[in-house]
């Protein structure tokens, strides 16, 4: 089943790439008048399908050279602990990163409104979700 859904990522990274490189053809002029910056919106659906489909090639690639040894000391407590630590301590430094570079952005002047507003709001999504599983952690023990 996780493999399954590997695909369906690689293969909508390629589907990307594709549609980014239609949309630089003339004929996609259309398409690309609907955007702010016209000139950037087929580097960035390119990028995205690179980057979506180098998440799934990845990912496919190292779950299918995997031996037996290694599922088996995968789903061990002591690593899985240590993930877990890994996880949060990233979480840690990308929460003060994301909250430093918005500030830096904003004052620099090179964030609008509408976009300023908007990663403030996934800020707190994201601080609110820490906080309902640190919440749900607690009850269960």
């Amino acid at each position: 089943m996780k493999n399954k859904w590997l695909w369906v990522l690689t293969l909508s990274g390629i589907a990307m790439i594709l549609l980014g490189i239609l949309v630089t053809f003339p004929v996609a002029g259309e398409i690309r008048s609907k955007f702010i910056r016209p000139d950037l919106v087929s580097i960035a659906i390119i990028f995205t399908g690179v980057f979506l489909s180098f998440s799934g090639i990845t990912a496919i690639s190292t779950e299918k050279f995997k031996t037996k040894a290694q599922k088996i000391e995968e789903e061990d407590e002591r690593n899985i602990k240590i993930n877990q630590y890994a996880k949060s301590k990233a979480f840690d430094l990308m929460s003060f990163l994301f909250g430093m570079g918005l500030l830096f952005l904003a004052l620099l002047g090179y964030m609008n409104k509408v976009s300023f507003f908007f990663l403030i709001g996934l800020y707190f999504v994201s601080y609110f979700y820490f906080w309902y599983q640190n919440w749900l952690i607690k009850k269960a023990i």
